[in-house]
């Protein structure tokens, strides 16, 4: 009998893994996303969806991104670190080492009582204790893949090199030079703090096969997607690009998967419009002009400008303790009658 390749026993160890409710709710998130369609999966097991998803060249080899993501989504930790090593493992990489897990010892019943809290008297109080010990401080460890808090949040950047499409060509390749470096630095920002943020310039020295199904993956798998708002790129996702622009075909084709994806009504909390200018409605899809938009973002940007730090919290899901409501107080007395 041929011996199962290391995919199909990781798959095999999936589907054996999953209750019925994982499935159902694995073949909502394959059909809510578009990567297969509901008449394929309807029946199938877990293990025949993987296998249409690897023939549809959504699982290629050395790159399990989507399994992860969708095992992330039904809480499936180790099964999603085991297929980021087996990605690893095709691309001739090390797995990556997994930490050690120790048991504190018991502690005695009144040590116990020592080290409790004292109890918070209000709701208020809970909650901002909560956001102080939840979010992210540059002076402590940015949340990692196996980790005790989860994956990281995972964000992708879609912009137009040009933004502008200056008719003059000197002042063009200004624009182009300074619209990479603003987004290349938001994006290292942003990895600094905890976020799996990817943008096309860091795999520009191994480029895939097929940009646009690069493009099309990080749209489809982003928990966010960062909208970089300026006039060309508005042409371009909304396909209104200029023939003569020499920039913006990738952004067109975003703008293709974007509008896709919005064709779902829950799916506008995923984008983001973002402002490296002053924030102007007009430069923001008309479906998105009524969400909050993000920036002005500073160059360089740096975790501790406001606009910077508005973006995280969103990302992130979380607010600094400090920006809670005041806490509320007793009614006063009432007057005394005269």
């Amino acid at each position: 009998m041929a011996r199962l390749s290391p995919r199909n026993l990781l798959y095999l160890k999936i589907d054996n893994s999953l209750s019925e409710s994982d499935v159902k709710a694995l073949r909502a998130s394959i059909v809510k996303d578009e990567h297969i369609g509901i008449a394929r999966v309807e029946k199938a097991t877990p293990h025949e969806m993987f296998n249409m998803l690897e023939a549809d060249a959504k699982l290629p080899h050395g790159d399990l991104g989507l399994l992860a993501s969708l095992l992330w989504g039904l809480n499936k930790c180790e099964l999603a670190e085991e297929a980021e090593d087996l990605a690893r493992q095709e691309r001739g990489e090390s797995p990556r080492r997994r930490a050690e897990r120790h048991t504190s010892p018991q502690l005695r019943p009144e040590t116990r009582r020592n080290n409790k809290r004292i109890k918070l008297e209000t709701e208020y109080e809970v909650d901002c204790a909560r956001a102080s010990d939840n979010y992210y401080r540059p002076d402590t460890q940015p949340p990692v893949e196996g980790g005790g808090m989860g994956r990281p949040k995972r964000v992708f950047i879609s912009y137009s090199m040009d933004p502008y499409n200056n008719s003059d060509p000197y002042r063009r390749d200004a624009d182009i030079q300074l619209q990479r470096r603003r987004v290349r630095n938001l994006a290292d920002e942003l990895r600094r703090n905890g976020v799996d943020c990817m943008i096309d310039q860091y795999v520009e020295y191994s480029p895939p096969d097929m940009w646009t199904t690069w493009m099309q993956n990080e749209i489809v798998q982003a928990d966010n997607v960062l909208m970089v708002c300026s006039p060309h790129y508005l042409e371009c996702i909304t396909g209104q690009k200029s023939s003569e622009a020499g920039y913006g075909h990738n952004a067109s084709f975003e703008g293709k998967v974007i509008f896709g994806l919005l064709s779902n009504h829950d799916s506008y909390r995923k984008f983001l419009p973002v402002f490296f200018d002053e924030k102007d409605r007009r430069y923001v899809i008309a479906v998105l002009r009524g969400c909050h938009m993000y920036g002005p973002i500073e160059h360089p940007a740096r975790h501790g400008q406001e606009a910077f730090d508005i973006l995280l919290s969103k990302i992130l899901g979380r607010v600094p303790p400090e920006k809670c409501a005041p806490r509320m107080g007793k009614s006063p007395s009432p007057y005394a009658t005269v």
